[in-house]
């Protein structure tokens, strides 16, 4: 009987490690399975991501190319007071900003009235205007 234990106990020792890597190593293959279904999938979203971008800057491209040939057929004067509308609506933002300032600090107008002039919307549409053209400026630095 004791020779019965034994012999089961030896062969449950030798087969047991290499049943137990076995079992191991078919975890650890989901496990790789599973990770390299999530960088496919982070691949595939890149790849999507960058065919979006491609398209946008071919599309400001070609609208840029479409915009100097319309600028080339007209005349100079348009050209010029196209060139003029977005400092000009800069200048205007600056100059109701200080108005409102000088007019607030003054007293001649109430907070309340400021407030109401100077909204947190016309704060973001200021905000905008004013990281456009500091926006711009590095961008052409860079492209020296």
């Amino acid at each position: 009987m004791l020779s019965l234990v034994g012999s089961l106990l030896g062969f449950a020792t030798s087969t047991g490690p290499g049943l137990f890597k076995m079992y191991m190593e078919g975890k650890q293959d989901v496990r790789d399975k599973e990770h390299e279904l999530k960088i496919m999938a982070q691949q595939s979203q890149d790849r999507r991501d960058e065919a979006v971008i491609t398209s946008v800057g071919e599309t400001n491209i070609a609208v840029h190319k479409n915009a100097d040939e319309h600028t080339k057929r007209a005349s100079q004067w348009v050209v010029n007071l196209s060139a003029t509308v977005r400092p000009l609506i800069t200048y205007f933002f600056f100059l109701e900003f200080v108005l409102l300032t000088f007019l607030s600090a003054f007293g001649l107008i109430s907070v309340e009235l400021f407030d109401k002039l100077w909204s947190d919307e016309i704060v973001g549409i200021f905000s905008v205007i004013i990281s456009f053209w500091f926006g711009q400026r590095l961008v052409s630095k860079w492209s020296k």
